[in-house]
């Protein structure tokens, strides 16, 4: 093995639009032979198969990643009662919350036991996603599992508490493959409200033709094996929702990397979740959509939002010809 400083020099010279704190976080998440690999500049995807990595591996069930953004409790009843279910399907429970997360959120799930972290900065408006993802691939390989299921926390507990066979189901699968990408069923994804569903459909349709075939990569959830994110630190550098296209195309570079696709039901539309007062005062949900639907500021963030996808796309593919 290399040096430490000199595998963690060539790292930061690789990420050399990260700060000097992310390149030490991800330096200190990869195991021994992953920073050997990043100190190479891991052009060679043959290097070290035949090599032993050191690192034992104390978790062998899939655990939990999610990201969670709640300022406010109205998802407390619905987390509070969905807890047990996740704790029950996977191995540990780790959740990276937002700045401006409640306090009652953050104690009610420090109390199920799980691994709570949050953040000091709150990332802002789209720009610093994608480093957040980052540091849940770390928190997830820190404790020490084989496979993580990272995934948007309100999506998560929609899914848990409405489709939870398909759930345990779709957590079996994870482990056979090292990027497993979930996207919704054309039901799920029509559930969506036209400002999402009509401009996320543009951020697949760009993916797709540069990935080959066709995938919906914008559901916010996604299956990982330690290798391929211990390779996507390694390599990962869009900052925003970009990272939506830019993980499933550096995963395709190395073929020793297995990928897979499954669509599922349960990551319909869940944002309504939260809002059940506002619904239920602008007279259902088909008439909240309706008024939602007619902001156009909501249109425009979702464009950028698109944009940044399908952006990330293109760039990626360039670098890698």
């Amino acid at each position: 093995m290399e040096d430490p400083k000199v595998c963690l020099s060539s790292l930061r010279a690789q990420r050399s639009n990260l700060p000097d704190s992310e390149v030490h976080e991800i330096a200190s998440s990869l195991s021994p032979l992953a920073m050997t690999k990043a100190s190479v500049g891991f052009t060679d995807p043959d290097f070290g198969k035949a090599l032993k990595d050191p690192r034992e591996q104390t978790q062998s069930r899939v655990i939990l990643v999610a990201t969670v953004h709640q300022p406010n409790d109205t998802l407390g009843e619905l987390t509070r009662a969905t807890l047990p279910k996740l704790q029950a399907v996977y191995g540990a429970l780790v959740f990276l919350c937002s700045q401006t997360t409640s306090a009652g959120m953050l104690a009610l799930l420090r109390a199920s036991g799980a691994t709570v972290h949050h953040e000091r900065q709150q990332p802002t408006n789209l720009s610093g996603i994608g480093r957040v993802r980052r540091r849940a691939l770390r928190l997830g390989l820190a404790t020490g599992c084989d496979h993580l299921h990272l995934c948007d926390f309100d999506r998560l507990l929609h899914w848990a508490a409405l489709y939870p066979n398909e759930l345990r189901q779709v957590v079996g699968e994870i482990a056979n493959y090292d990027l497993l990408i979930m996207g919704r069923t054309e039901r799920a994804f029509a559930t969506h409200p036209p400002y999402q569903a009509e401009t996320e459909h543009l951020a697949n349709l760009v993916f797709s033709k540069v990935y080959g075939q066709e995938r919906d990569i914008t559901s916010g959830s996604r299956g990982l094996s330690r290798q391929a994110a211990e390779w996507l630190l390694i390599h990962s550098r869009e900052e925003g929702a970009g990272v939506d296209a830019e993980w499933p195309l550096i995963v395709s570079r190395f073929p020793e990397l297995r990928s897979g696709y499954i669509l599922c039901e349960g990551l319909e539309f869940e944002t309504a979740d939260r809002y059940q007062r506002e619904i239920a005062q602008a007279g259902g949900l088909e008439r909240w959509l309706e008024a939602q639907s007619a902001r156009p500021e909501l249109w425009v963030h979702r464009l950028r939002v698109a944009c940044e996808i399908a952006e990330a796309a293109l760039r990626v593919t360039e670098s890698s010809q």
